[in-house]
């Protein structure tokens, strides 16, 4: 849209400031990751790393180097990024469906969720390793997002981005006071929740 003087008018393009922020933090991205391959625990000093990541040969030949590097700091900084990548994701997606951008799990009553479906699992089933304890998180989670888009989904005000927070809200609420209501019997429990 133009004024009467041939200038435009209106909100600037985002265009134009989306790419410098995106490449900024491509930048940024990669350069964590290298200090990330760089630093960490260890007798391997940053200089010896970086000469095993140029490929020099001495640095290659030293096994101990390669454990640090390859075996140690190259998973932890993939899954750094893949978890990142997974978390924006998510957190883009739920600002989305509320169309709200301060959208979070806790607001729709997902972590609530996963917390008591953990202290079930902990309580009644001896769910005691990672695994077992990813596994009841994880359907704890999907079971809260499922019965939050169904309460969404019901009545007048159907697909109402206010009713998705308030039944995420309701249901956060309600799984907290039974998560507290199962840890307060069972002191082992809590031990193993709180540390997990």
């Amino acid at each position: 849209m133009k004024s009467g003087t041939g200038r435009p008018t209106g909100p600037p393009a985002r265009g134009r400031t989306a790419v410098p922020a995106t490449a900024a933090l491509l930048v940024a991205l990669l350069v964590l990751c290298l200090l990330s391959l760089l630093i960490g625990t260890g007798s391997s000093s940053p200089a010896r790393a970086w000469d095993y990541l140029t490929g020099d040969p001495s640095a290659r030949a030293d096994p101990q180097l390669r454990l640090a590097v390859v075996d140690v700091r190259l998973p932890r900084t993939l899954a750094a990024v893949m978890v990142g990548l997974c978390l924006g994701t998510a957190g883009c997606l739920l600002q989305a469906a509320t169309r709200n951008p301060l959208a979070e799990t806790g607001l729709l009553g997902v972590n609530s969720g996963a917390a008591f479906a953990v202290v079930v699992g902990l309580t009644f089933f001896d769910a005691s390793s990672p695994t077992a304890l990813l596994v009841w998180a994880l359907g704890g989670g999907m079971a809260a997002s499922a019965v939050v888009l169904l309460l969404a989904a019901s009545g007048r005000a159907a697909g109402s981005p206010l009713r998705l927070v308030l039944a995420g809200s309701a249901l956060g609420a309600t799984f907290h006071g039974m998560t507290s209501y199962v840890l307060l019997g069972t002191q082992s429990t809590f031990d193993v929740y709180r540390y997990w």
